[in-house]
């Protein structure tokens, strides 16, 4: 039995700088007519660098959520770049280091209801010093925990960051620690 939906209509609602909102006409496979809201964002890397044996973290404030979270480099990719460069870049731009050894380790949907995001999830090693470039608007502090420190942030509900909880997870069950 075929799930698909079908498309009707789509009109672009809102057109930003990270993100597009669509609102789409659809027939449901039971014949029903409804509307789909729909954030189009595309894809984004994140990154589970290790430097000294822990973890590379970054504090950064959350407009939406109006709080400091502790979260994973990681950054959209620019037009059709590949995530693998995208991980690399944000990892140099967040942080001041450059993945010289980096390994994909998955790929998480942060939201299925309302959003066609794809984060791809890379481990990264063998970092090399260079200098951060960040954006004109981004402020972030960068710190070091080890895997254990990391676990107890997310027992603790420190970190609250779904991307960052699922690629600590992601690197924990494939890479081990």
């Amino acid at each position: 039995m075929d799930k698909k939906e079908k498309t009707i209509h789509s009109e672009l609602i809102y057109k930003g700088r990270i993100l597009d909102l669509y609102k789409d006409d659809v027939v449901c496979p039971n014949g029903v007519k409804s509307v789909r809201e729909v954030v189009r964002k595309g894809k984004a890397a994140c990154v589970i660098a290790l430097l000294n044996d822990k973890i590379i973290l970054e504090k950064q404030y959350r407009y939406p959520y109006d709080e400091i979270m502790i979260e994973v480099p990681a950054g959209k990719s620019d037009g059709d770049e590949e995530t693998k460069t995208t991980a690399i870049r944000e990892l140099e731009e967040e942080t001041g280091y450059k993945a010289n050894t980096i390994k994909f380790l998955g790929t998480l949907y942060p939201t299925v209801a309302y959003t066609d995001e794809l984060i791809d999830v890379y481990f990264a090693t063998d970092l090399e010093k260079t200098h951060t470039h960040l954006d004109f608007d981004e402020e972030l502090e960068m710190f070091l925990a080890s895997p254990n420190e990391v676990e107890e942030m997310i027992k603790e509900g420190k970190i609250k960051d779904s991307k960052t909880i699922i690629a600590f997870y992601l690197y924990k069950i494939k890479i081990g620690y």
